[in-house]
């Protein structure tokens, strides 16, 4: 069966991340898979030349003679199924089936977004969804949100979460390593994820509580090009606080998983998110997590293997953070032990490709 699997771009972002992972998925089990993108930014492709998969490049500046192009591959490749990811792949996809098409058409929601129902864009976005045969989201919280605004499309919703697949690790985890508690943040640098809501709690703790934790951001500084304003603002406000020996920026790594294995506790402190890639990734290797009360929240963290904070109180932020320096060494191990024993449950690569599977192929 050829499929082929439609995104901007193989930047480091979390919807990049679970295409390349889905691309690895369904490769493994003999599906023959393209990946497309129209921006050449190729954090992931390394991972895609690993398993000789396909990479195809339509660079075009202007949008419509990129969406005619795109439009045309598609329709000239005898694809078996074109799955496409955020919002204006989503809309490429449904576009080019207009006109007939011998091919299924799966789009994915990814964010869950609610403010995004009632904008122009969202709109246009949500019509052109009529053309497609699935639309997949990866929290029950975008599924529920879909169906409020667009119950029409209720029987083509499905939900599946994101697949986790691990980078080897070879590194020790010690605990507390550095004699303090070391939390790692792995998200990219938007306002939206909150580093400034994280510093400001920060800044909170008490002086003794600072010189027990340290925090360190991974992430890509450039998320739109040119556009620093999070990061500088995020560095800016840890020199005014003199938090430089807390608070640690760092760039996009490949090395991500080693360095989450490698921390005391995964954070998330974001005010928006679908479903968030680093919390499953660090239910899968067994860490403790914070993150605050976004997306399937509920399924993901509880009082045994975490704690939950608001994004937009700085006090909850603070007790969260107080809450991890508490934890003692045996605390740690109990709560990364349920942490992997639930990602069991919800992770599982033959239970996610299996739902990938019914939808390709019904």
């Amino acid at each position: 069966m050829k499929l082929l699997l439609l995104i901007d771009s193989l930047g480091s972002g979390g919807a990049q991340r679970q295409i390349v992972t889905l691309a690895n998925i369904l490769h493994k089990n003999n599906y023959d898979v393209t990946v497309l993108i129209y921006h050449r930014d190729l954090f992931f492709k390394p991972y895609l030349d690993k398993l000789n998969i396909n990479l195809i490049i339509i660079e075009e500046p202007n949008l419509f003679k990129r969406i005619f192009k795109i439009r045309k591959f598609i329709r000239n490749g005898r694809f078996d199924s074109v799955i496409s990811f955020l919002e204006t792949p989503d809309l490429i996809n449904n576009i080019s089936s207009i006109g007939g098409k011998s091919w299924k058409v799966i789009t994915s929601e990814r964010s869950g977004n609610e403010a995004t129902f009632n904008s122009k864009r969202g709109k246009i976005l949500g019509f052109f969804q009529r053309f497609s045969d699935a639309i997949v989201c990866n929290s029950n919280n975008a599924r529920d949100l879909w169906i409020k605004y667009y119950p029409k499309y209720k029987e083509k919703m499905q939900v599946i979460y994101n697949p986790v697949l691990l980078n080897d690790i070879n590194v020790e985890y010690i605990p507390r390593l550095n004699g303090r508690t070391n939390l790692i943040v792995p998200a990219s640098y938007q306002f939206l994820k909150n580093p400034i809501g994280l510093i400001e709690a920060v800044n909170m703790l008490p002086s003794e509580a600072q010189k027990k934790i340290s925090i360190n951001w991974y992430g890509q500084k450039e998320v739109v090009k040119n556009d620093f304003k999070a990061f500088n603002a995020a560095k800016n406000l840890i020199v005014k606080y003199k938090l430089e020996d807390v608070i640690f920026l760092n760039d996009s790594t490949t090395h991500i998983h080693e360095l989450m294995f490698k921390s005391d506790v995964v954070g998330l402190f974001s005010s928006l998110e679908g479903l968030p890639n680093v919390i499953c990734e660090a239910l899968c290797l067994g860490k403790p997590i914070v993150m605050t009360r976004v997306s399937d929240y509920k399924i993901l963290v509880n009082s045994e293997n975490g704690f939950l904070c608001n994004s937009n109180d700085i006090d909850s932020i603070k007790n969260v953070l107080i809450n991890i320096i508490k934890l003692s060494d045996y605390d740690l191990g109990k709560f990364g032990a349920n942490s992997l024993e639930r990602s069991k449950n919800l992770f599982s690569e033959h239970k996610l490709y299996d739902k990938w599977l019914k939808i390709i192929q019904s």
